[in-house]
């Protein structure tokens, strides 16, 4: 279910940038539309998180869906009626609040579901899931605009999206939330979220995903088909459009290959941040390398490389979130991951098309791996405070052992 609903995201990506222009739309404002889904979900994330540590996950998710099939109806809109920026804003807003309950949900079923030694193996899945439906949007959208039109993308994006939320419904069984003496112990409303909001090391891991949001998911994905039209790189002959869908794919699938393999080896490790200093510099030169990047295999090499590092910084993240926070706050601590990430996401577009048209891709990408560099002291500060944690852990069993 995480998978389709994850396509109606993807099809935006690689048709809206150009379609936008070609229908007289300015850079900006193509930027705000593509950001308009996190801004909505900024507001949103926090009712979600607390709908599902009190109801359980099935429905927020099937209810999440149904939402998004709705919002796809407005990028329809927007190419037969008047007005197309104001359609192409009001679908962006209405599928953010549906993506809201969508992906919150289903990483905070998996963080209370899960256990210390299973935890990075289904968190790994279910954020895979998610990622995996955005480049099979990518491909659809890309390729369905190359085949017919964006008509025929937007209508089976929002047929998914509705069939998948009727899946749910039948498909996902029923997870109680939080019981009410777990939430009386966990204390009140306000004292949940000053809890989350004042730990050091969640702090961290809220700066981490609002910075791999803002560089990968916002500026990467809202201008790589600029760059492809701007740098000639078609693929097998398609066009820009077409021949992004399929490096945004690429990227999202070394992604999701990359979740899936980390996920099942932190589980074996102590240590959740072993990797995360490496990750970042390795990160920085993706982004360096496609800033030189002139040809396809190029391209395709530095979008591996950023895919990747995301997939090996994200996933050992959001598992630590379930090894530091309580049952009943961990669907408010993936609701506040996702703001984070959400914020990043939303600047991300505006700032990117703006500078990538005015200024040309070589500075911007390479100021995104300066961006990523200077951000390595959080990830030595987040290493260090895991090693003294596990030091304390083993320090007191040690003394029970006695």
């Amino acid at each position: 279910m995480a998978f389709l609903g994850g396509i109606g995201g993807g099809v935006v990506f690689p048709i809206l940038p150009v379609l936008g222009l070609h229908m007289g739309l300015s850079a900006f404002m193509v930027g705000v539309i593509l950001a308009a889904n996190r801004v909505i979900r900024i507001g949103v994330n926090p009712f979600t998180g607390a709908l599902v540590d009190r109801f359980g996950g099935r429905g927020v998710i099937a209810a999440g869906l149904f939402i998004e099939g709705v919002g796809t109806l407005g990028y329809i809109a927007a190419i037969h009626l008047d007005a197309p920026a104001f359609w192409f804003l009001a679908g962006r807003l209405v599928w953010g609040a549906g993506s809201s309950l969508l992906f919150v949900g289903a990483v905070a079923a998996v963080l209370t579901l899960s256990s210390g030694g299973n935890r990075g193996r289904l968190v790994a899945r279910a954020r895979s899931a998610i990622s995996l439906g955005v480049p099979g949007g990518l491909v659809l959208g890309g390729l369905v605009m190359e085949l017919a039109n964006a008509d025929t993308a937007f209508l089976i994006a929002m047929l998914l999206s509705v069939a998948s939320g009727f899946g749910a419904l039948a498909g996902i069984p029923r997870i109680r939330g939080a019981a009410a003496s777990e939430r009386q112990r966990g204390g009140g409303l306000m004292r949940d979220w000053r809890i989350l909001l004042t730990q050091r090391r969640l702090a961290g891991i809220w700066l981490y995903a609002m910075l791999v949001a803002f560089c990968v998911t916002g500026v990467l994905l809202s201008t790589l088909v600029l760059l492809v039209e701007s740098r000639g790189t078609s693929i097998v002959g398609l066009g820009a459009e077409g021949s992004a869908g399929l490096l945004m794919a690429v990227l999202m699938l070394a992604y999701a290959g990359t979740s899936l393999f980390i996920g099942r080896r932190i589980d074996l490790l102590a240590r959740r941040t072993a990797l995360l200093v490496g990750t970042m510099v390795v990160l920085a030169a993706g982004f360096a390398g496609l800033a030189w990047a002139r040809n396809v295999p190029e391209v395709l090499i530095a979008l591996l490389v950023i895919g990747v590092a995301t997939g090996a910084t994200t996933t050992p993240l959001i598992t630590l979130i379930g090894d530091l926070v309580a049952p009943q706050r961990r669907g408010r601590a993936a609701a506040l991951y996702q703001v984070a990430a959400d914020v990043g996401s939303t600047a991300g577009p505006i700032v990117g098309l703006v500078l990538c048209v005015n200024y040309g891709f070589l500075p911007v990408f390479l100021g995104l791996a300066g961006v990523v560099i200077l951000s390595l002291p959080v990830a030595f500060m987040l290493a260090r405070a895991e090693s003294r944690s596990l030091r304390k852990q083993a320090g007191k069993q040690r003394m029970q052992a006695r």
